[in-house]
This record gives C-alpha cells, sequence and structure tokens, in this order.
C-alpha cells in the first residue's frame, strides 16, 4: 500500500516536472532575444568633436561606449543631411531615391525647411524593413525625408515619432521661415504654436525617445534612431548652458586645429598618412581677423562646443535608461555623424549680422554678441572652427572631400564586438543592411515589396566584419561612391584609390579663400594621403579614366551623362 502510495507520487511529480520543463522549452522558442538597436545622428558634427576623437568637448556619455565599443576611422557619408538620411534609409543615394512632391504648403515652397521631397516608394526603407522582421519601430529627431503622406515616418515604417519633417529649424519654440508646421507628431502636423513654452530640441527628442523605450512590449525587440538636430545651425542652448566653455576658445581656431590634431595622434584616431603638413585653409589667418570679428567667432564656438555636450548629456539619459532596465548588455548602440561639420558663417561678419538671411522670406534676427546662441539669433561658428572640427581632413560640410564625407563614430555591443579602432571602409549606404543583419533578416533584393516594386541595394553588411566573422567590409573590387548629377560632379572609391570631381577653391597667393569653382578630376591614394593633398591624375590617367568610368556607370543618371562634361 505505502508503494503504490509512493508510486503516485512520484507518477504526479513526474507530470509536473515534464510540464515545467516543456514550458521552458517553449519560452526558449517564442523568446525573442535578438538585440535592440539604438542608433544616435549627429546633425554637422565634426570628426574631432567628440572627445574619444580629439575633442576638448566634455562628452563622457558617448566616449564611454566609444572607447568600450569599436571606433570607426573610415565611416562614409553624403555630403549634407537629406542626401546622408537618403543612404541609411535606402541604401542607396539621394540622385537615385528623391522624387520632388507638392509641400505640404499647398505646393510652395520656402527657404531652409520642408523641401517638398520624398524617398521614391521604389526603395523599401530601414524601419520598413525592421517592422517586417518584428521589430518595434521608433524615431525622435530631425527626419528630412518628406512630411507628405507616404513620405513621412508614419507611412513609411515607424510605429512611433515625433520628428523635424524639415531641413532646419530653431532649436526653441521660435518660427524662424515662413510656415509654421515643422513637426509632426505620430504623422500628424504640429505647429510650433503648440510645442511647450520651454521647449528645447534636444531634450525634447530625448523625451520622447524615452517615453517610447519605457513604454514598448517586452515581446520583440525595438529599433530606436534618434537624429539630433544637434549640433546644427542655428546654434542654440538653454540659458544656464551658454557659459560653459566661456574663454576656452581665445586663441583661435588654428590653435584648436593643432591641439585636437594632437590628441587624435594620441588616441589612435588619426588614419595612417595622416598629416596637416601641406593643409592649406580656406579661412583667414586669425590674426588677420579685426578684434570684433574673433569675438564672434569665439563665442559662436563656445556655443557650439555647449550643443555638442548637450547632446551628449541627452544621450547620456537613455543610456542610464537601459542600464536600469537591464537592457543595455541586449542593445546595439551605434553613434554618428551626418557628414563633416558646417562652415557656415551666419551673423559672424560685425558688417553684416544679418549675414545671407536677410532676403528670400527669412525674418530679421537679433544677432548681438549679447543675443548669441538665444531665441532670436541666428548664428554658426564658420569655415575657421569648422575646418578646427574635421581635422585633419580637408575642408567641411557640402564638400566631397575627406572632411565632408568621412564622420566621427563608434558601434558598442560587448557581447560580440571587442573595443578597438578600424580604418575599413564603411558607410552610411551600409546600415540598412548591417541593422537588418542584426535582425538576422535580409533585404528582399529587386522585385515586387508590399504591392510595389522595389530596386536592390548598393550597400554591404558591416555587422560580419565589427564581430570578428569576417576579413573585410567590401573586397578590393567594390566601392563606395558619391556625385551630384546636375553638374557632373561627384566622388568614387575604390582600394586604396579616391577620385574627386567638384568645386573647390581658388586661393590667392596668401592661401587666402577667394572663390569656388568646379575643378577637373582628381586622383588620390587615400592609403598614405587622407589629407587629399596629393594628385596623383597627371602620373596615373589610366587609372583615373577607369575609376570614372566606373563611376559614371554605377553612380551618374542617365539623363546627365554628358561625355563631354565628364574629364
Amino acid at each position: 500500500m505505502h508503494f503504490k502510495y509512493s508510486f503516485v507520487i512520484f507518477l504526479i511529480f513526474s507530470f509536473i516536472l515534464g510540464c515545467s520543463e516543456n514550458i521552458d522549452q517553449t519560452q526558449e522558442v517564442t523568446q525573442d532575444d535578438r538585440p535592440n538597436i539604438l542608433f544616435i545622428v549627429a546633425d554637422d558634427m565634426g570628426y574631432s568633436d567628440l572627445g574619444a576623437f580629439g575633442a576638448e568637448i566634455s562628452t563622457p556619455n558617448l566616449d564611454a561606449l566609444a572607447f568600450e565599443g569599436m571606433r570607426l576611422t573610415n565611416f562614409r557619408t553624403a555630403t549634407a543631411c537629406l542626401a546622408t538620411r537618403a543612404r541609411m534609409m535606402t541604401s542607396s543615394i539621394a540622385d537615385h531615391v528623391i522624387e520632388d512632391t507638392k509641400s505640404i504648403f499647398d505646393g510652395v515652397l520656402y527657404r531652409g525647411g520642408e523641401r517638398g521631397i520624398g524617398v521614391s516608394e521604389n526603395w523599401a526603407l530601414l524601419p520598413e524593413l525592421l517592422q517586417d522582421a518584428g521589430y518595434q519601430t521608433f524615431a525622435a529627431g530631425k527626419w528630412d525625408l518628406g512630411a507628405r503622406v507616404g513620405h513621412n515616418p508614419a507611412t513609411r515604417g515607424f510605429d512611433r515619432s515625433f520628428v523635424n519633417s524639415g531641413a532646419s529649424n530653431s532649436h526653441f519654440k521660435e518660427e524662424i521661415y515662413q510656415y509654421p508646421f515643422l513637426y509632426q507628431d505620430d504623422g500628424e502636423l504640429l505647429a510650433n504654436a503648440d510645442l511647450p513654452e520651454d521647449f528645447y530640441a534636444t531634450e525634447y527628442y530625448t523625451d520622447r525617445m524615452i517615453d517610447y523605450i519605457s513604454s514598448s512590449s517586452d515581446d520583440s525587440p525595438w529599433f530606436a534612431y534618434v537624429p539630433y538636430t544637434a549640433p546644427h545651425w542655428p546654434l542654440g542652448l538653454p540659458d544656464d548652458w551658454l557659459d560653459r566653455y566661456d574663454g576656452r576658445y581665445d586663441e583661435g581656431y588654428e590653435v584648436l586645429k593643432q591641439e585636437r590634431f594632437e590628441r587624435a595622434l594620441e588616441l589612435g584616431v588619426v588614419p595612417p598618412g595622416g598629416s596637416l603638413d601641406n593643409y592649406k585653409p580656406t579661412a583667414a589667418a586669425w590674426d588677420s581677423l579685426t578684434t570684433e570679428t574673433q569675438v564672434r567667432h569665439i563665442r559662436a564656438q563656445e556655443i557650439y562646443a555647449g550643443m555638442v555636450e548637450y547632446m551628449d548629456m541627452s544621450a547620456g539619459r537613455i543610456i542610464d535608461l537601459l542600464h536600469e532596465s537591464g537592457e543595455i548588455d541586449n542593445t546595439v548602440i551605434m553613434f554618428v555623424s551626418d557628414h563633416g561639420a558646417s562652415a557656415a558663417g551666419h551673423a559672424l561678419d560685425p558688417e553684416n549680422p544679418q549675414g545671407r538671411n536677410a532676403t528670400g522670406g527669412w525674418k530679421i534676427f537679433d544677432n548681438s554678441i549679447e543675443n548669441f546662441g538665444r531665441p532670436g539669433s541666428f548664428i554658426d561658428h564658420g569655415n575657421g572652427f569648422g575646418e578646427a572640427a574635421t581635422v585633419p581632413f580637408k575642408f567641411f560640410k557640402s564638400r566631397f572631400t575627406e572632411g565632408g564625407t568621412r564622420a566621427v563614430g563608434f558601434i558598442y555591443f560587448p557581447k560580440l564586438i571587442d573595443p578597438g579602432v578600424t580604418n575599413e571602409l564603411m558607410g552610411m549606404v551600409d546600415i540598412l543592411p548591417s541593422f537588418v543583419d542584426i535582425a538576422e533578416s535580409k533585404h528582399p533584393g529587386a522585385g515586387y515589396y508590399k504591392d510595389r516594386e522595389i530596386n536592390d541595394i548598393l550597400g554591404y553588411s558591416f555587422w560580419p566584419y565589427i564581430t570578428g566573422q569576417a576579413e573585410y567590409v567590401r573586397s578590393s573590387d567594390q566601392s563606395i561612391g558619391w556625385v551630384s548629377s546636375r553638374n557632373n560632379s561627384g566622388a568614387y572609391i575604390k582600394g586604396n584609390y579616391k577620385i574627386i570631381k567638384e568645386t573647390a577653391p581658388d586661393l590667392d597667393a596668401n592661401n587666402l579663400h577667394t572663390d569656388w569653382t568646379l575643378d577637373a578630376w582628381k586622383l588620390f591614394d587615400l592609403s598614405v594621403d587622407p589629407g587629399e593633398h596629393f594628385d596623383l591624375a597627371s602620373e596615373n590617367p589610366d587609372l583615373l579614366n577607369q575609376l570614372v568610368e566606373e563611376w559614371t556607370d554605377n553612380y551618374l543618371l542617365r539623363e546627365y551623362r554628358n561625355p563631354s562634361r565628364l574629364l
């Protein structure tokens, strides 16, 4: 009797244990342990503007991730905001994917704001593909890829979004363009008047992203896209941040450029061959500026630096959330700038404080030195400090040179990525295939997708390389290119060589910038000359012609292929 009772108890216990094991096995099958992806993008931030890349600016939150992750010294962007965002979202280039649309303002376009463009439906966007892969998708920041339905984030793959739909805007609650509707909240137009009274863009984007992540489901991973508008012009900061760098830049941009270069060398982020030898600046010599002009440059750079630090502090709030929630160990974090630093000189000339903004529908600003960085001002830090921000490379934003298209960046995921520095060629066109790879999915390729025909991508996944599973991102016969089809200019990198044709500065006998004119094709060996100082075109005409032909076939649109204009 006792034996029978014990046997029954044994059977019951075995049944319960078996059920428990089955439950555990079911949980293992259904639990989605793919990593979250946090993608932070700065706007108009230079290669040396991060502490981990040589800056004196305090960026402890991003620096900590950069030093524990993989720092990227050969990461390629487009030359400006819209074009870079087109690359990252489509893995193609803007000249191929952007189409004209009517503006949301009755077809009227206006300076600097919503552009009246959108990404053609013939390209699948990154958030659409991540949604298909089961990811929750969030965006808070600058969109710049179309405001109309069918082009805005809410209708191109983001579950939740708060965005500046245009190219730029004030960082405060104020209208600097003719029309007030630049923001969209989950696809709904939001007037500036509806923003909080204490609105500051970097803070507000961060608040929104923290809300999205905090309220996300535990059942599936998420993709969080935070394209900040800092430190894009017009420069601005809350009052209590305006003086954080007071006096730091009194020695001028030439001293800063040298200081940053030396720190970047120590940190190991100057590519082989990088040097300030033979560097020809476009900015006037610091000592040639009047005292009043120097003061305006210095104050603008102080505010610029404060904006970078404020962005770092804000990114740190998101990172703190991940630590508190325990998600930090299962989140891939990538940070990049969208291109090189701006070199615009808004309000820096004391004889013309309105700059080019006094006409063409812009409002009149209070660009007195006392109002720099406050609501009502419109300023930037100029080409001297812009060149210091892109050291050791040539030029800045809007140029196909290294200073315009080689960006600061890093990837953090300690589970799979060892700390280090890599000079492997990769870029914004690789974001889509890489993030989809992280999601254990892939681009469907050319064909029909969601009842529309789509094109294939240009980029390659860098994930196998970054995690040590591959020896390279691109083989020696694969490339990255840029194009401005309307004037047959652009650039093309294949292996160690780069060809470039663009408007270049005319320099007088004192190396002072006098004008910009369209140059002939040039050829550089980036493995020994990342500063693009030594043109090899005359020595290697066959190689130059071969690369120009490849660039034409792969990047130049057919309607602009005029052989007489190519060479």
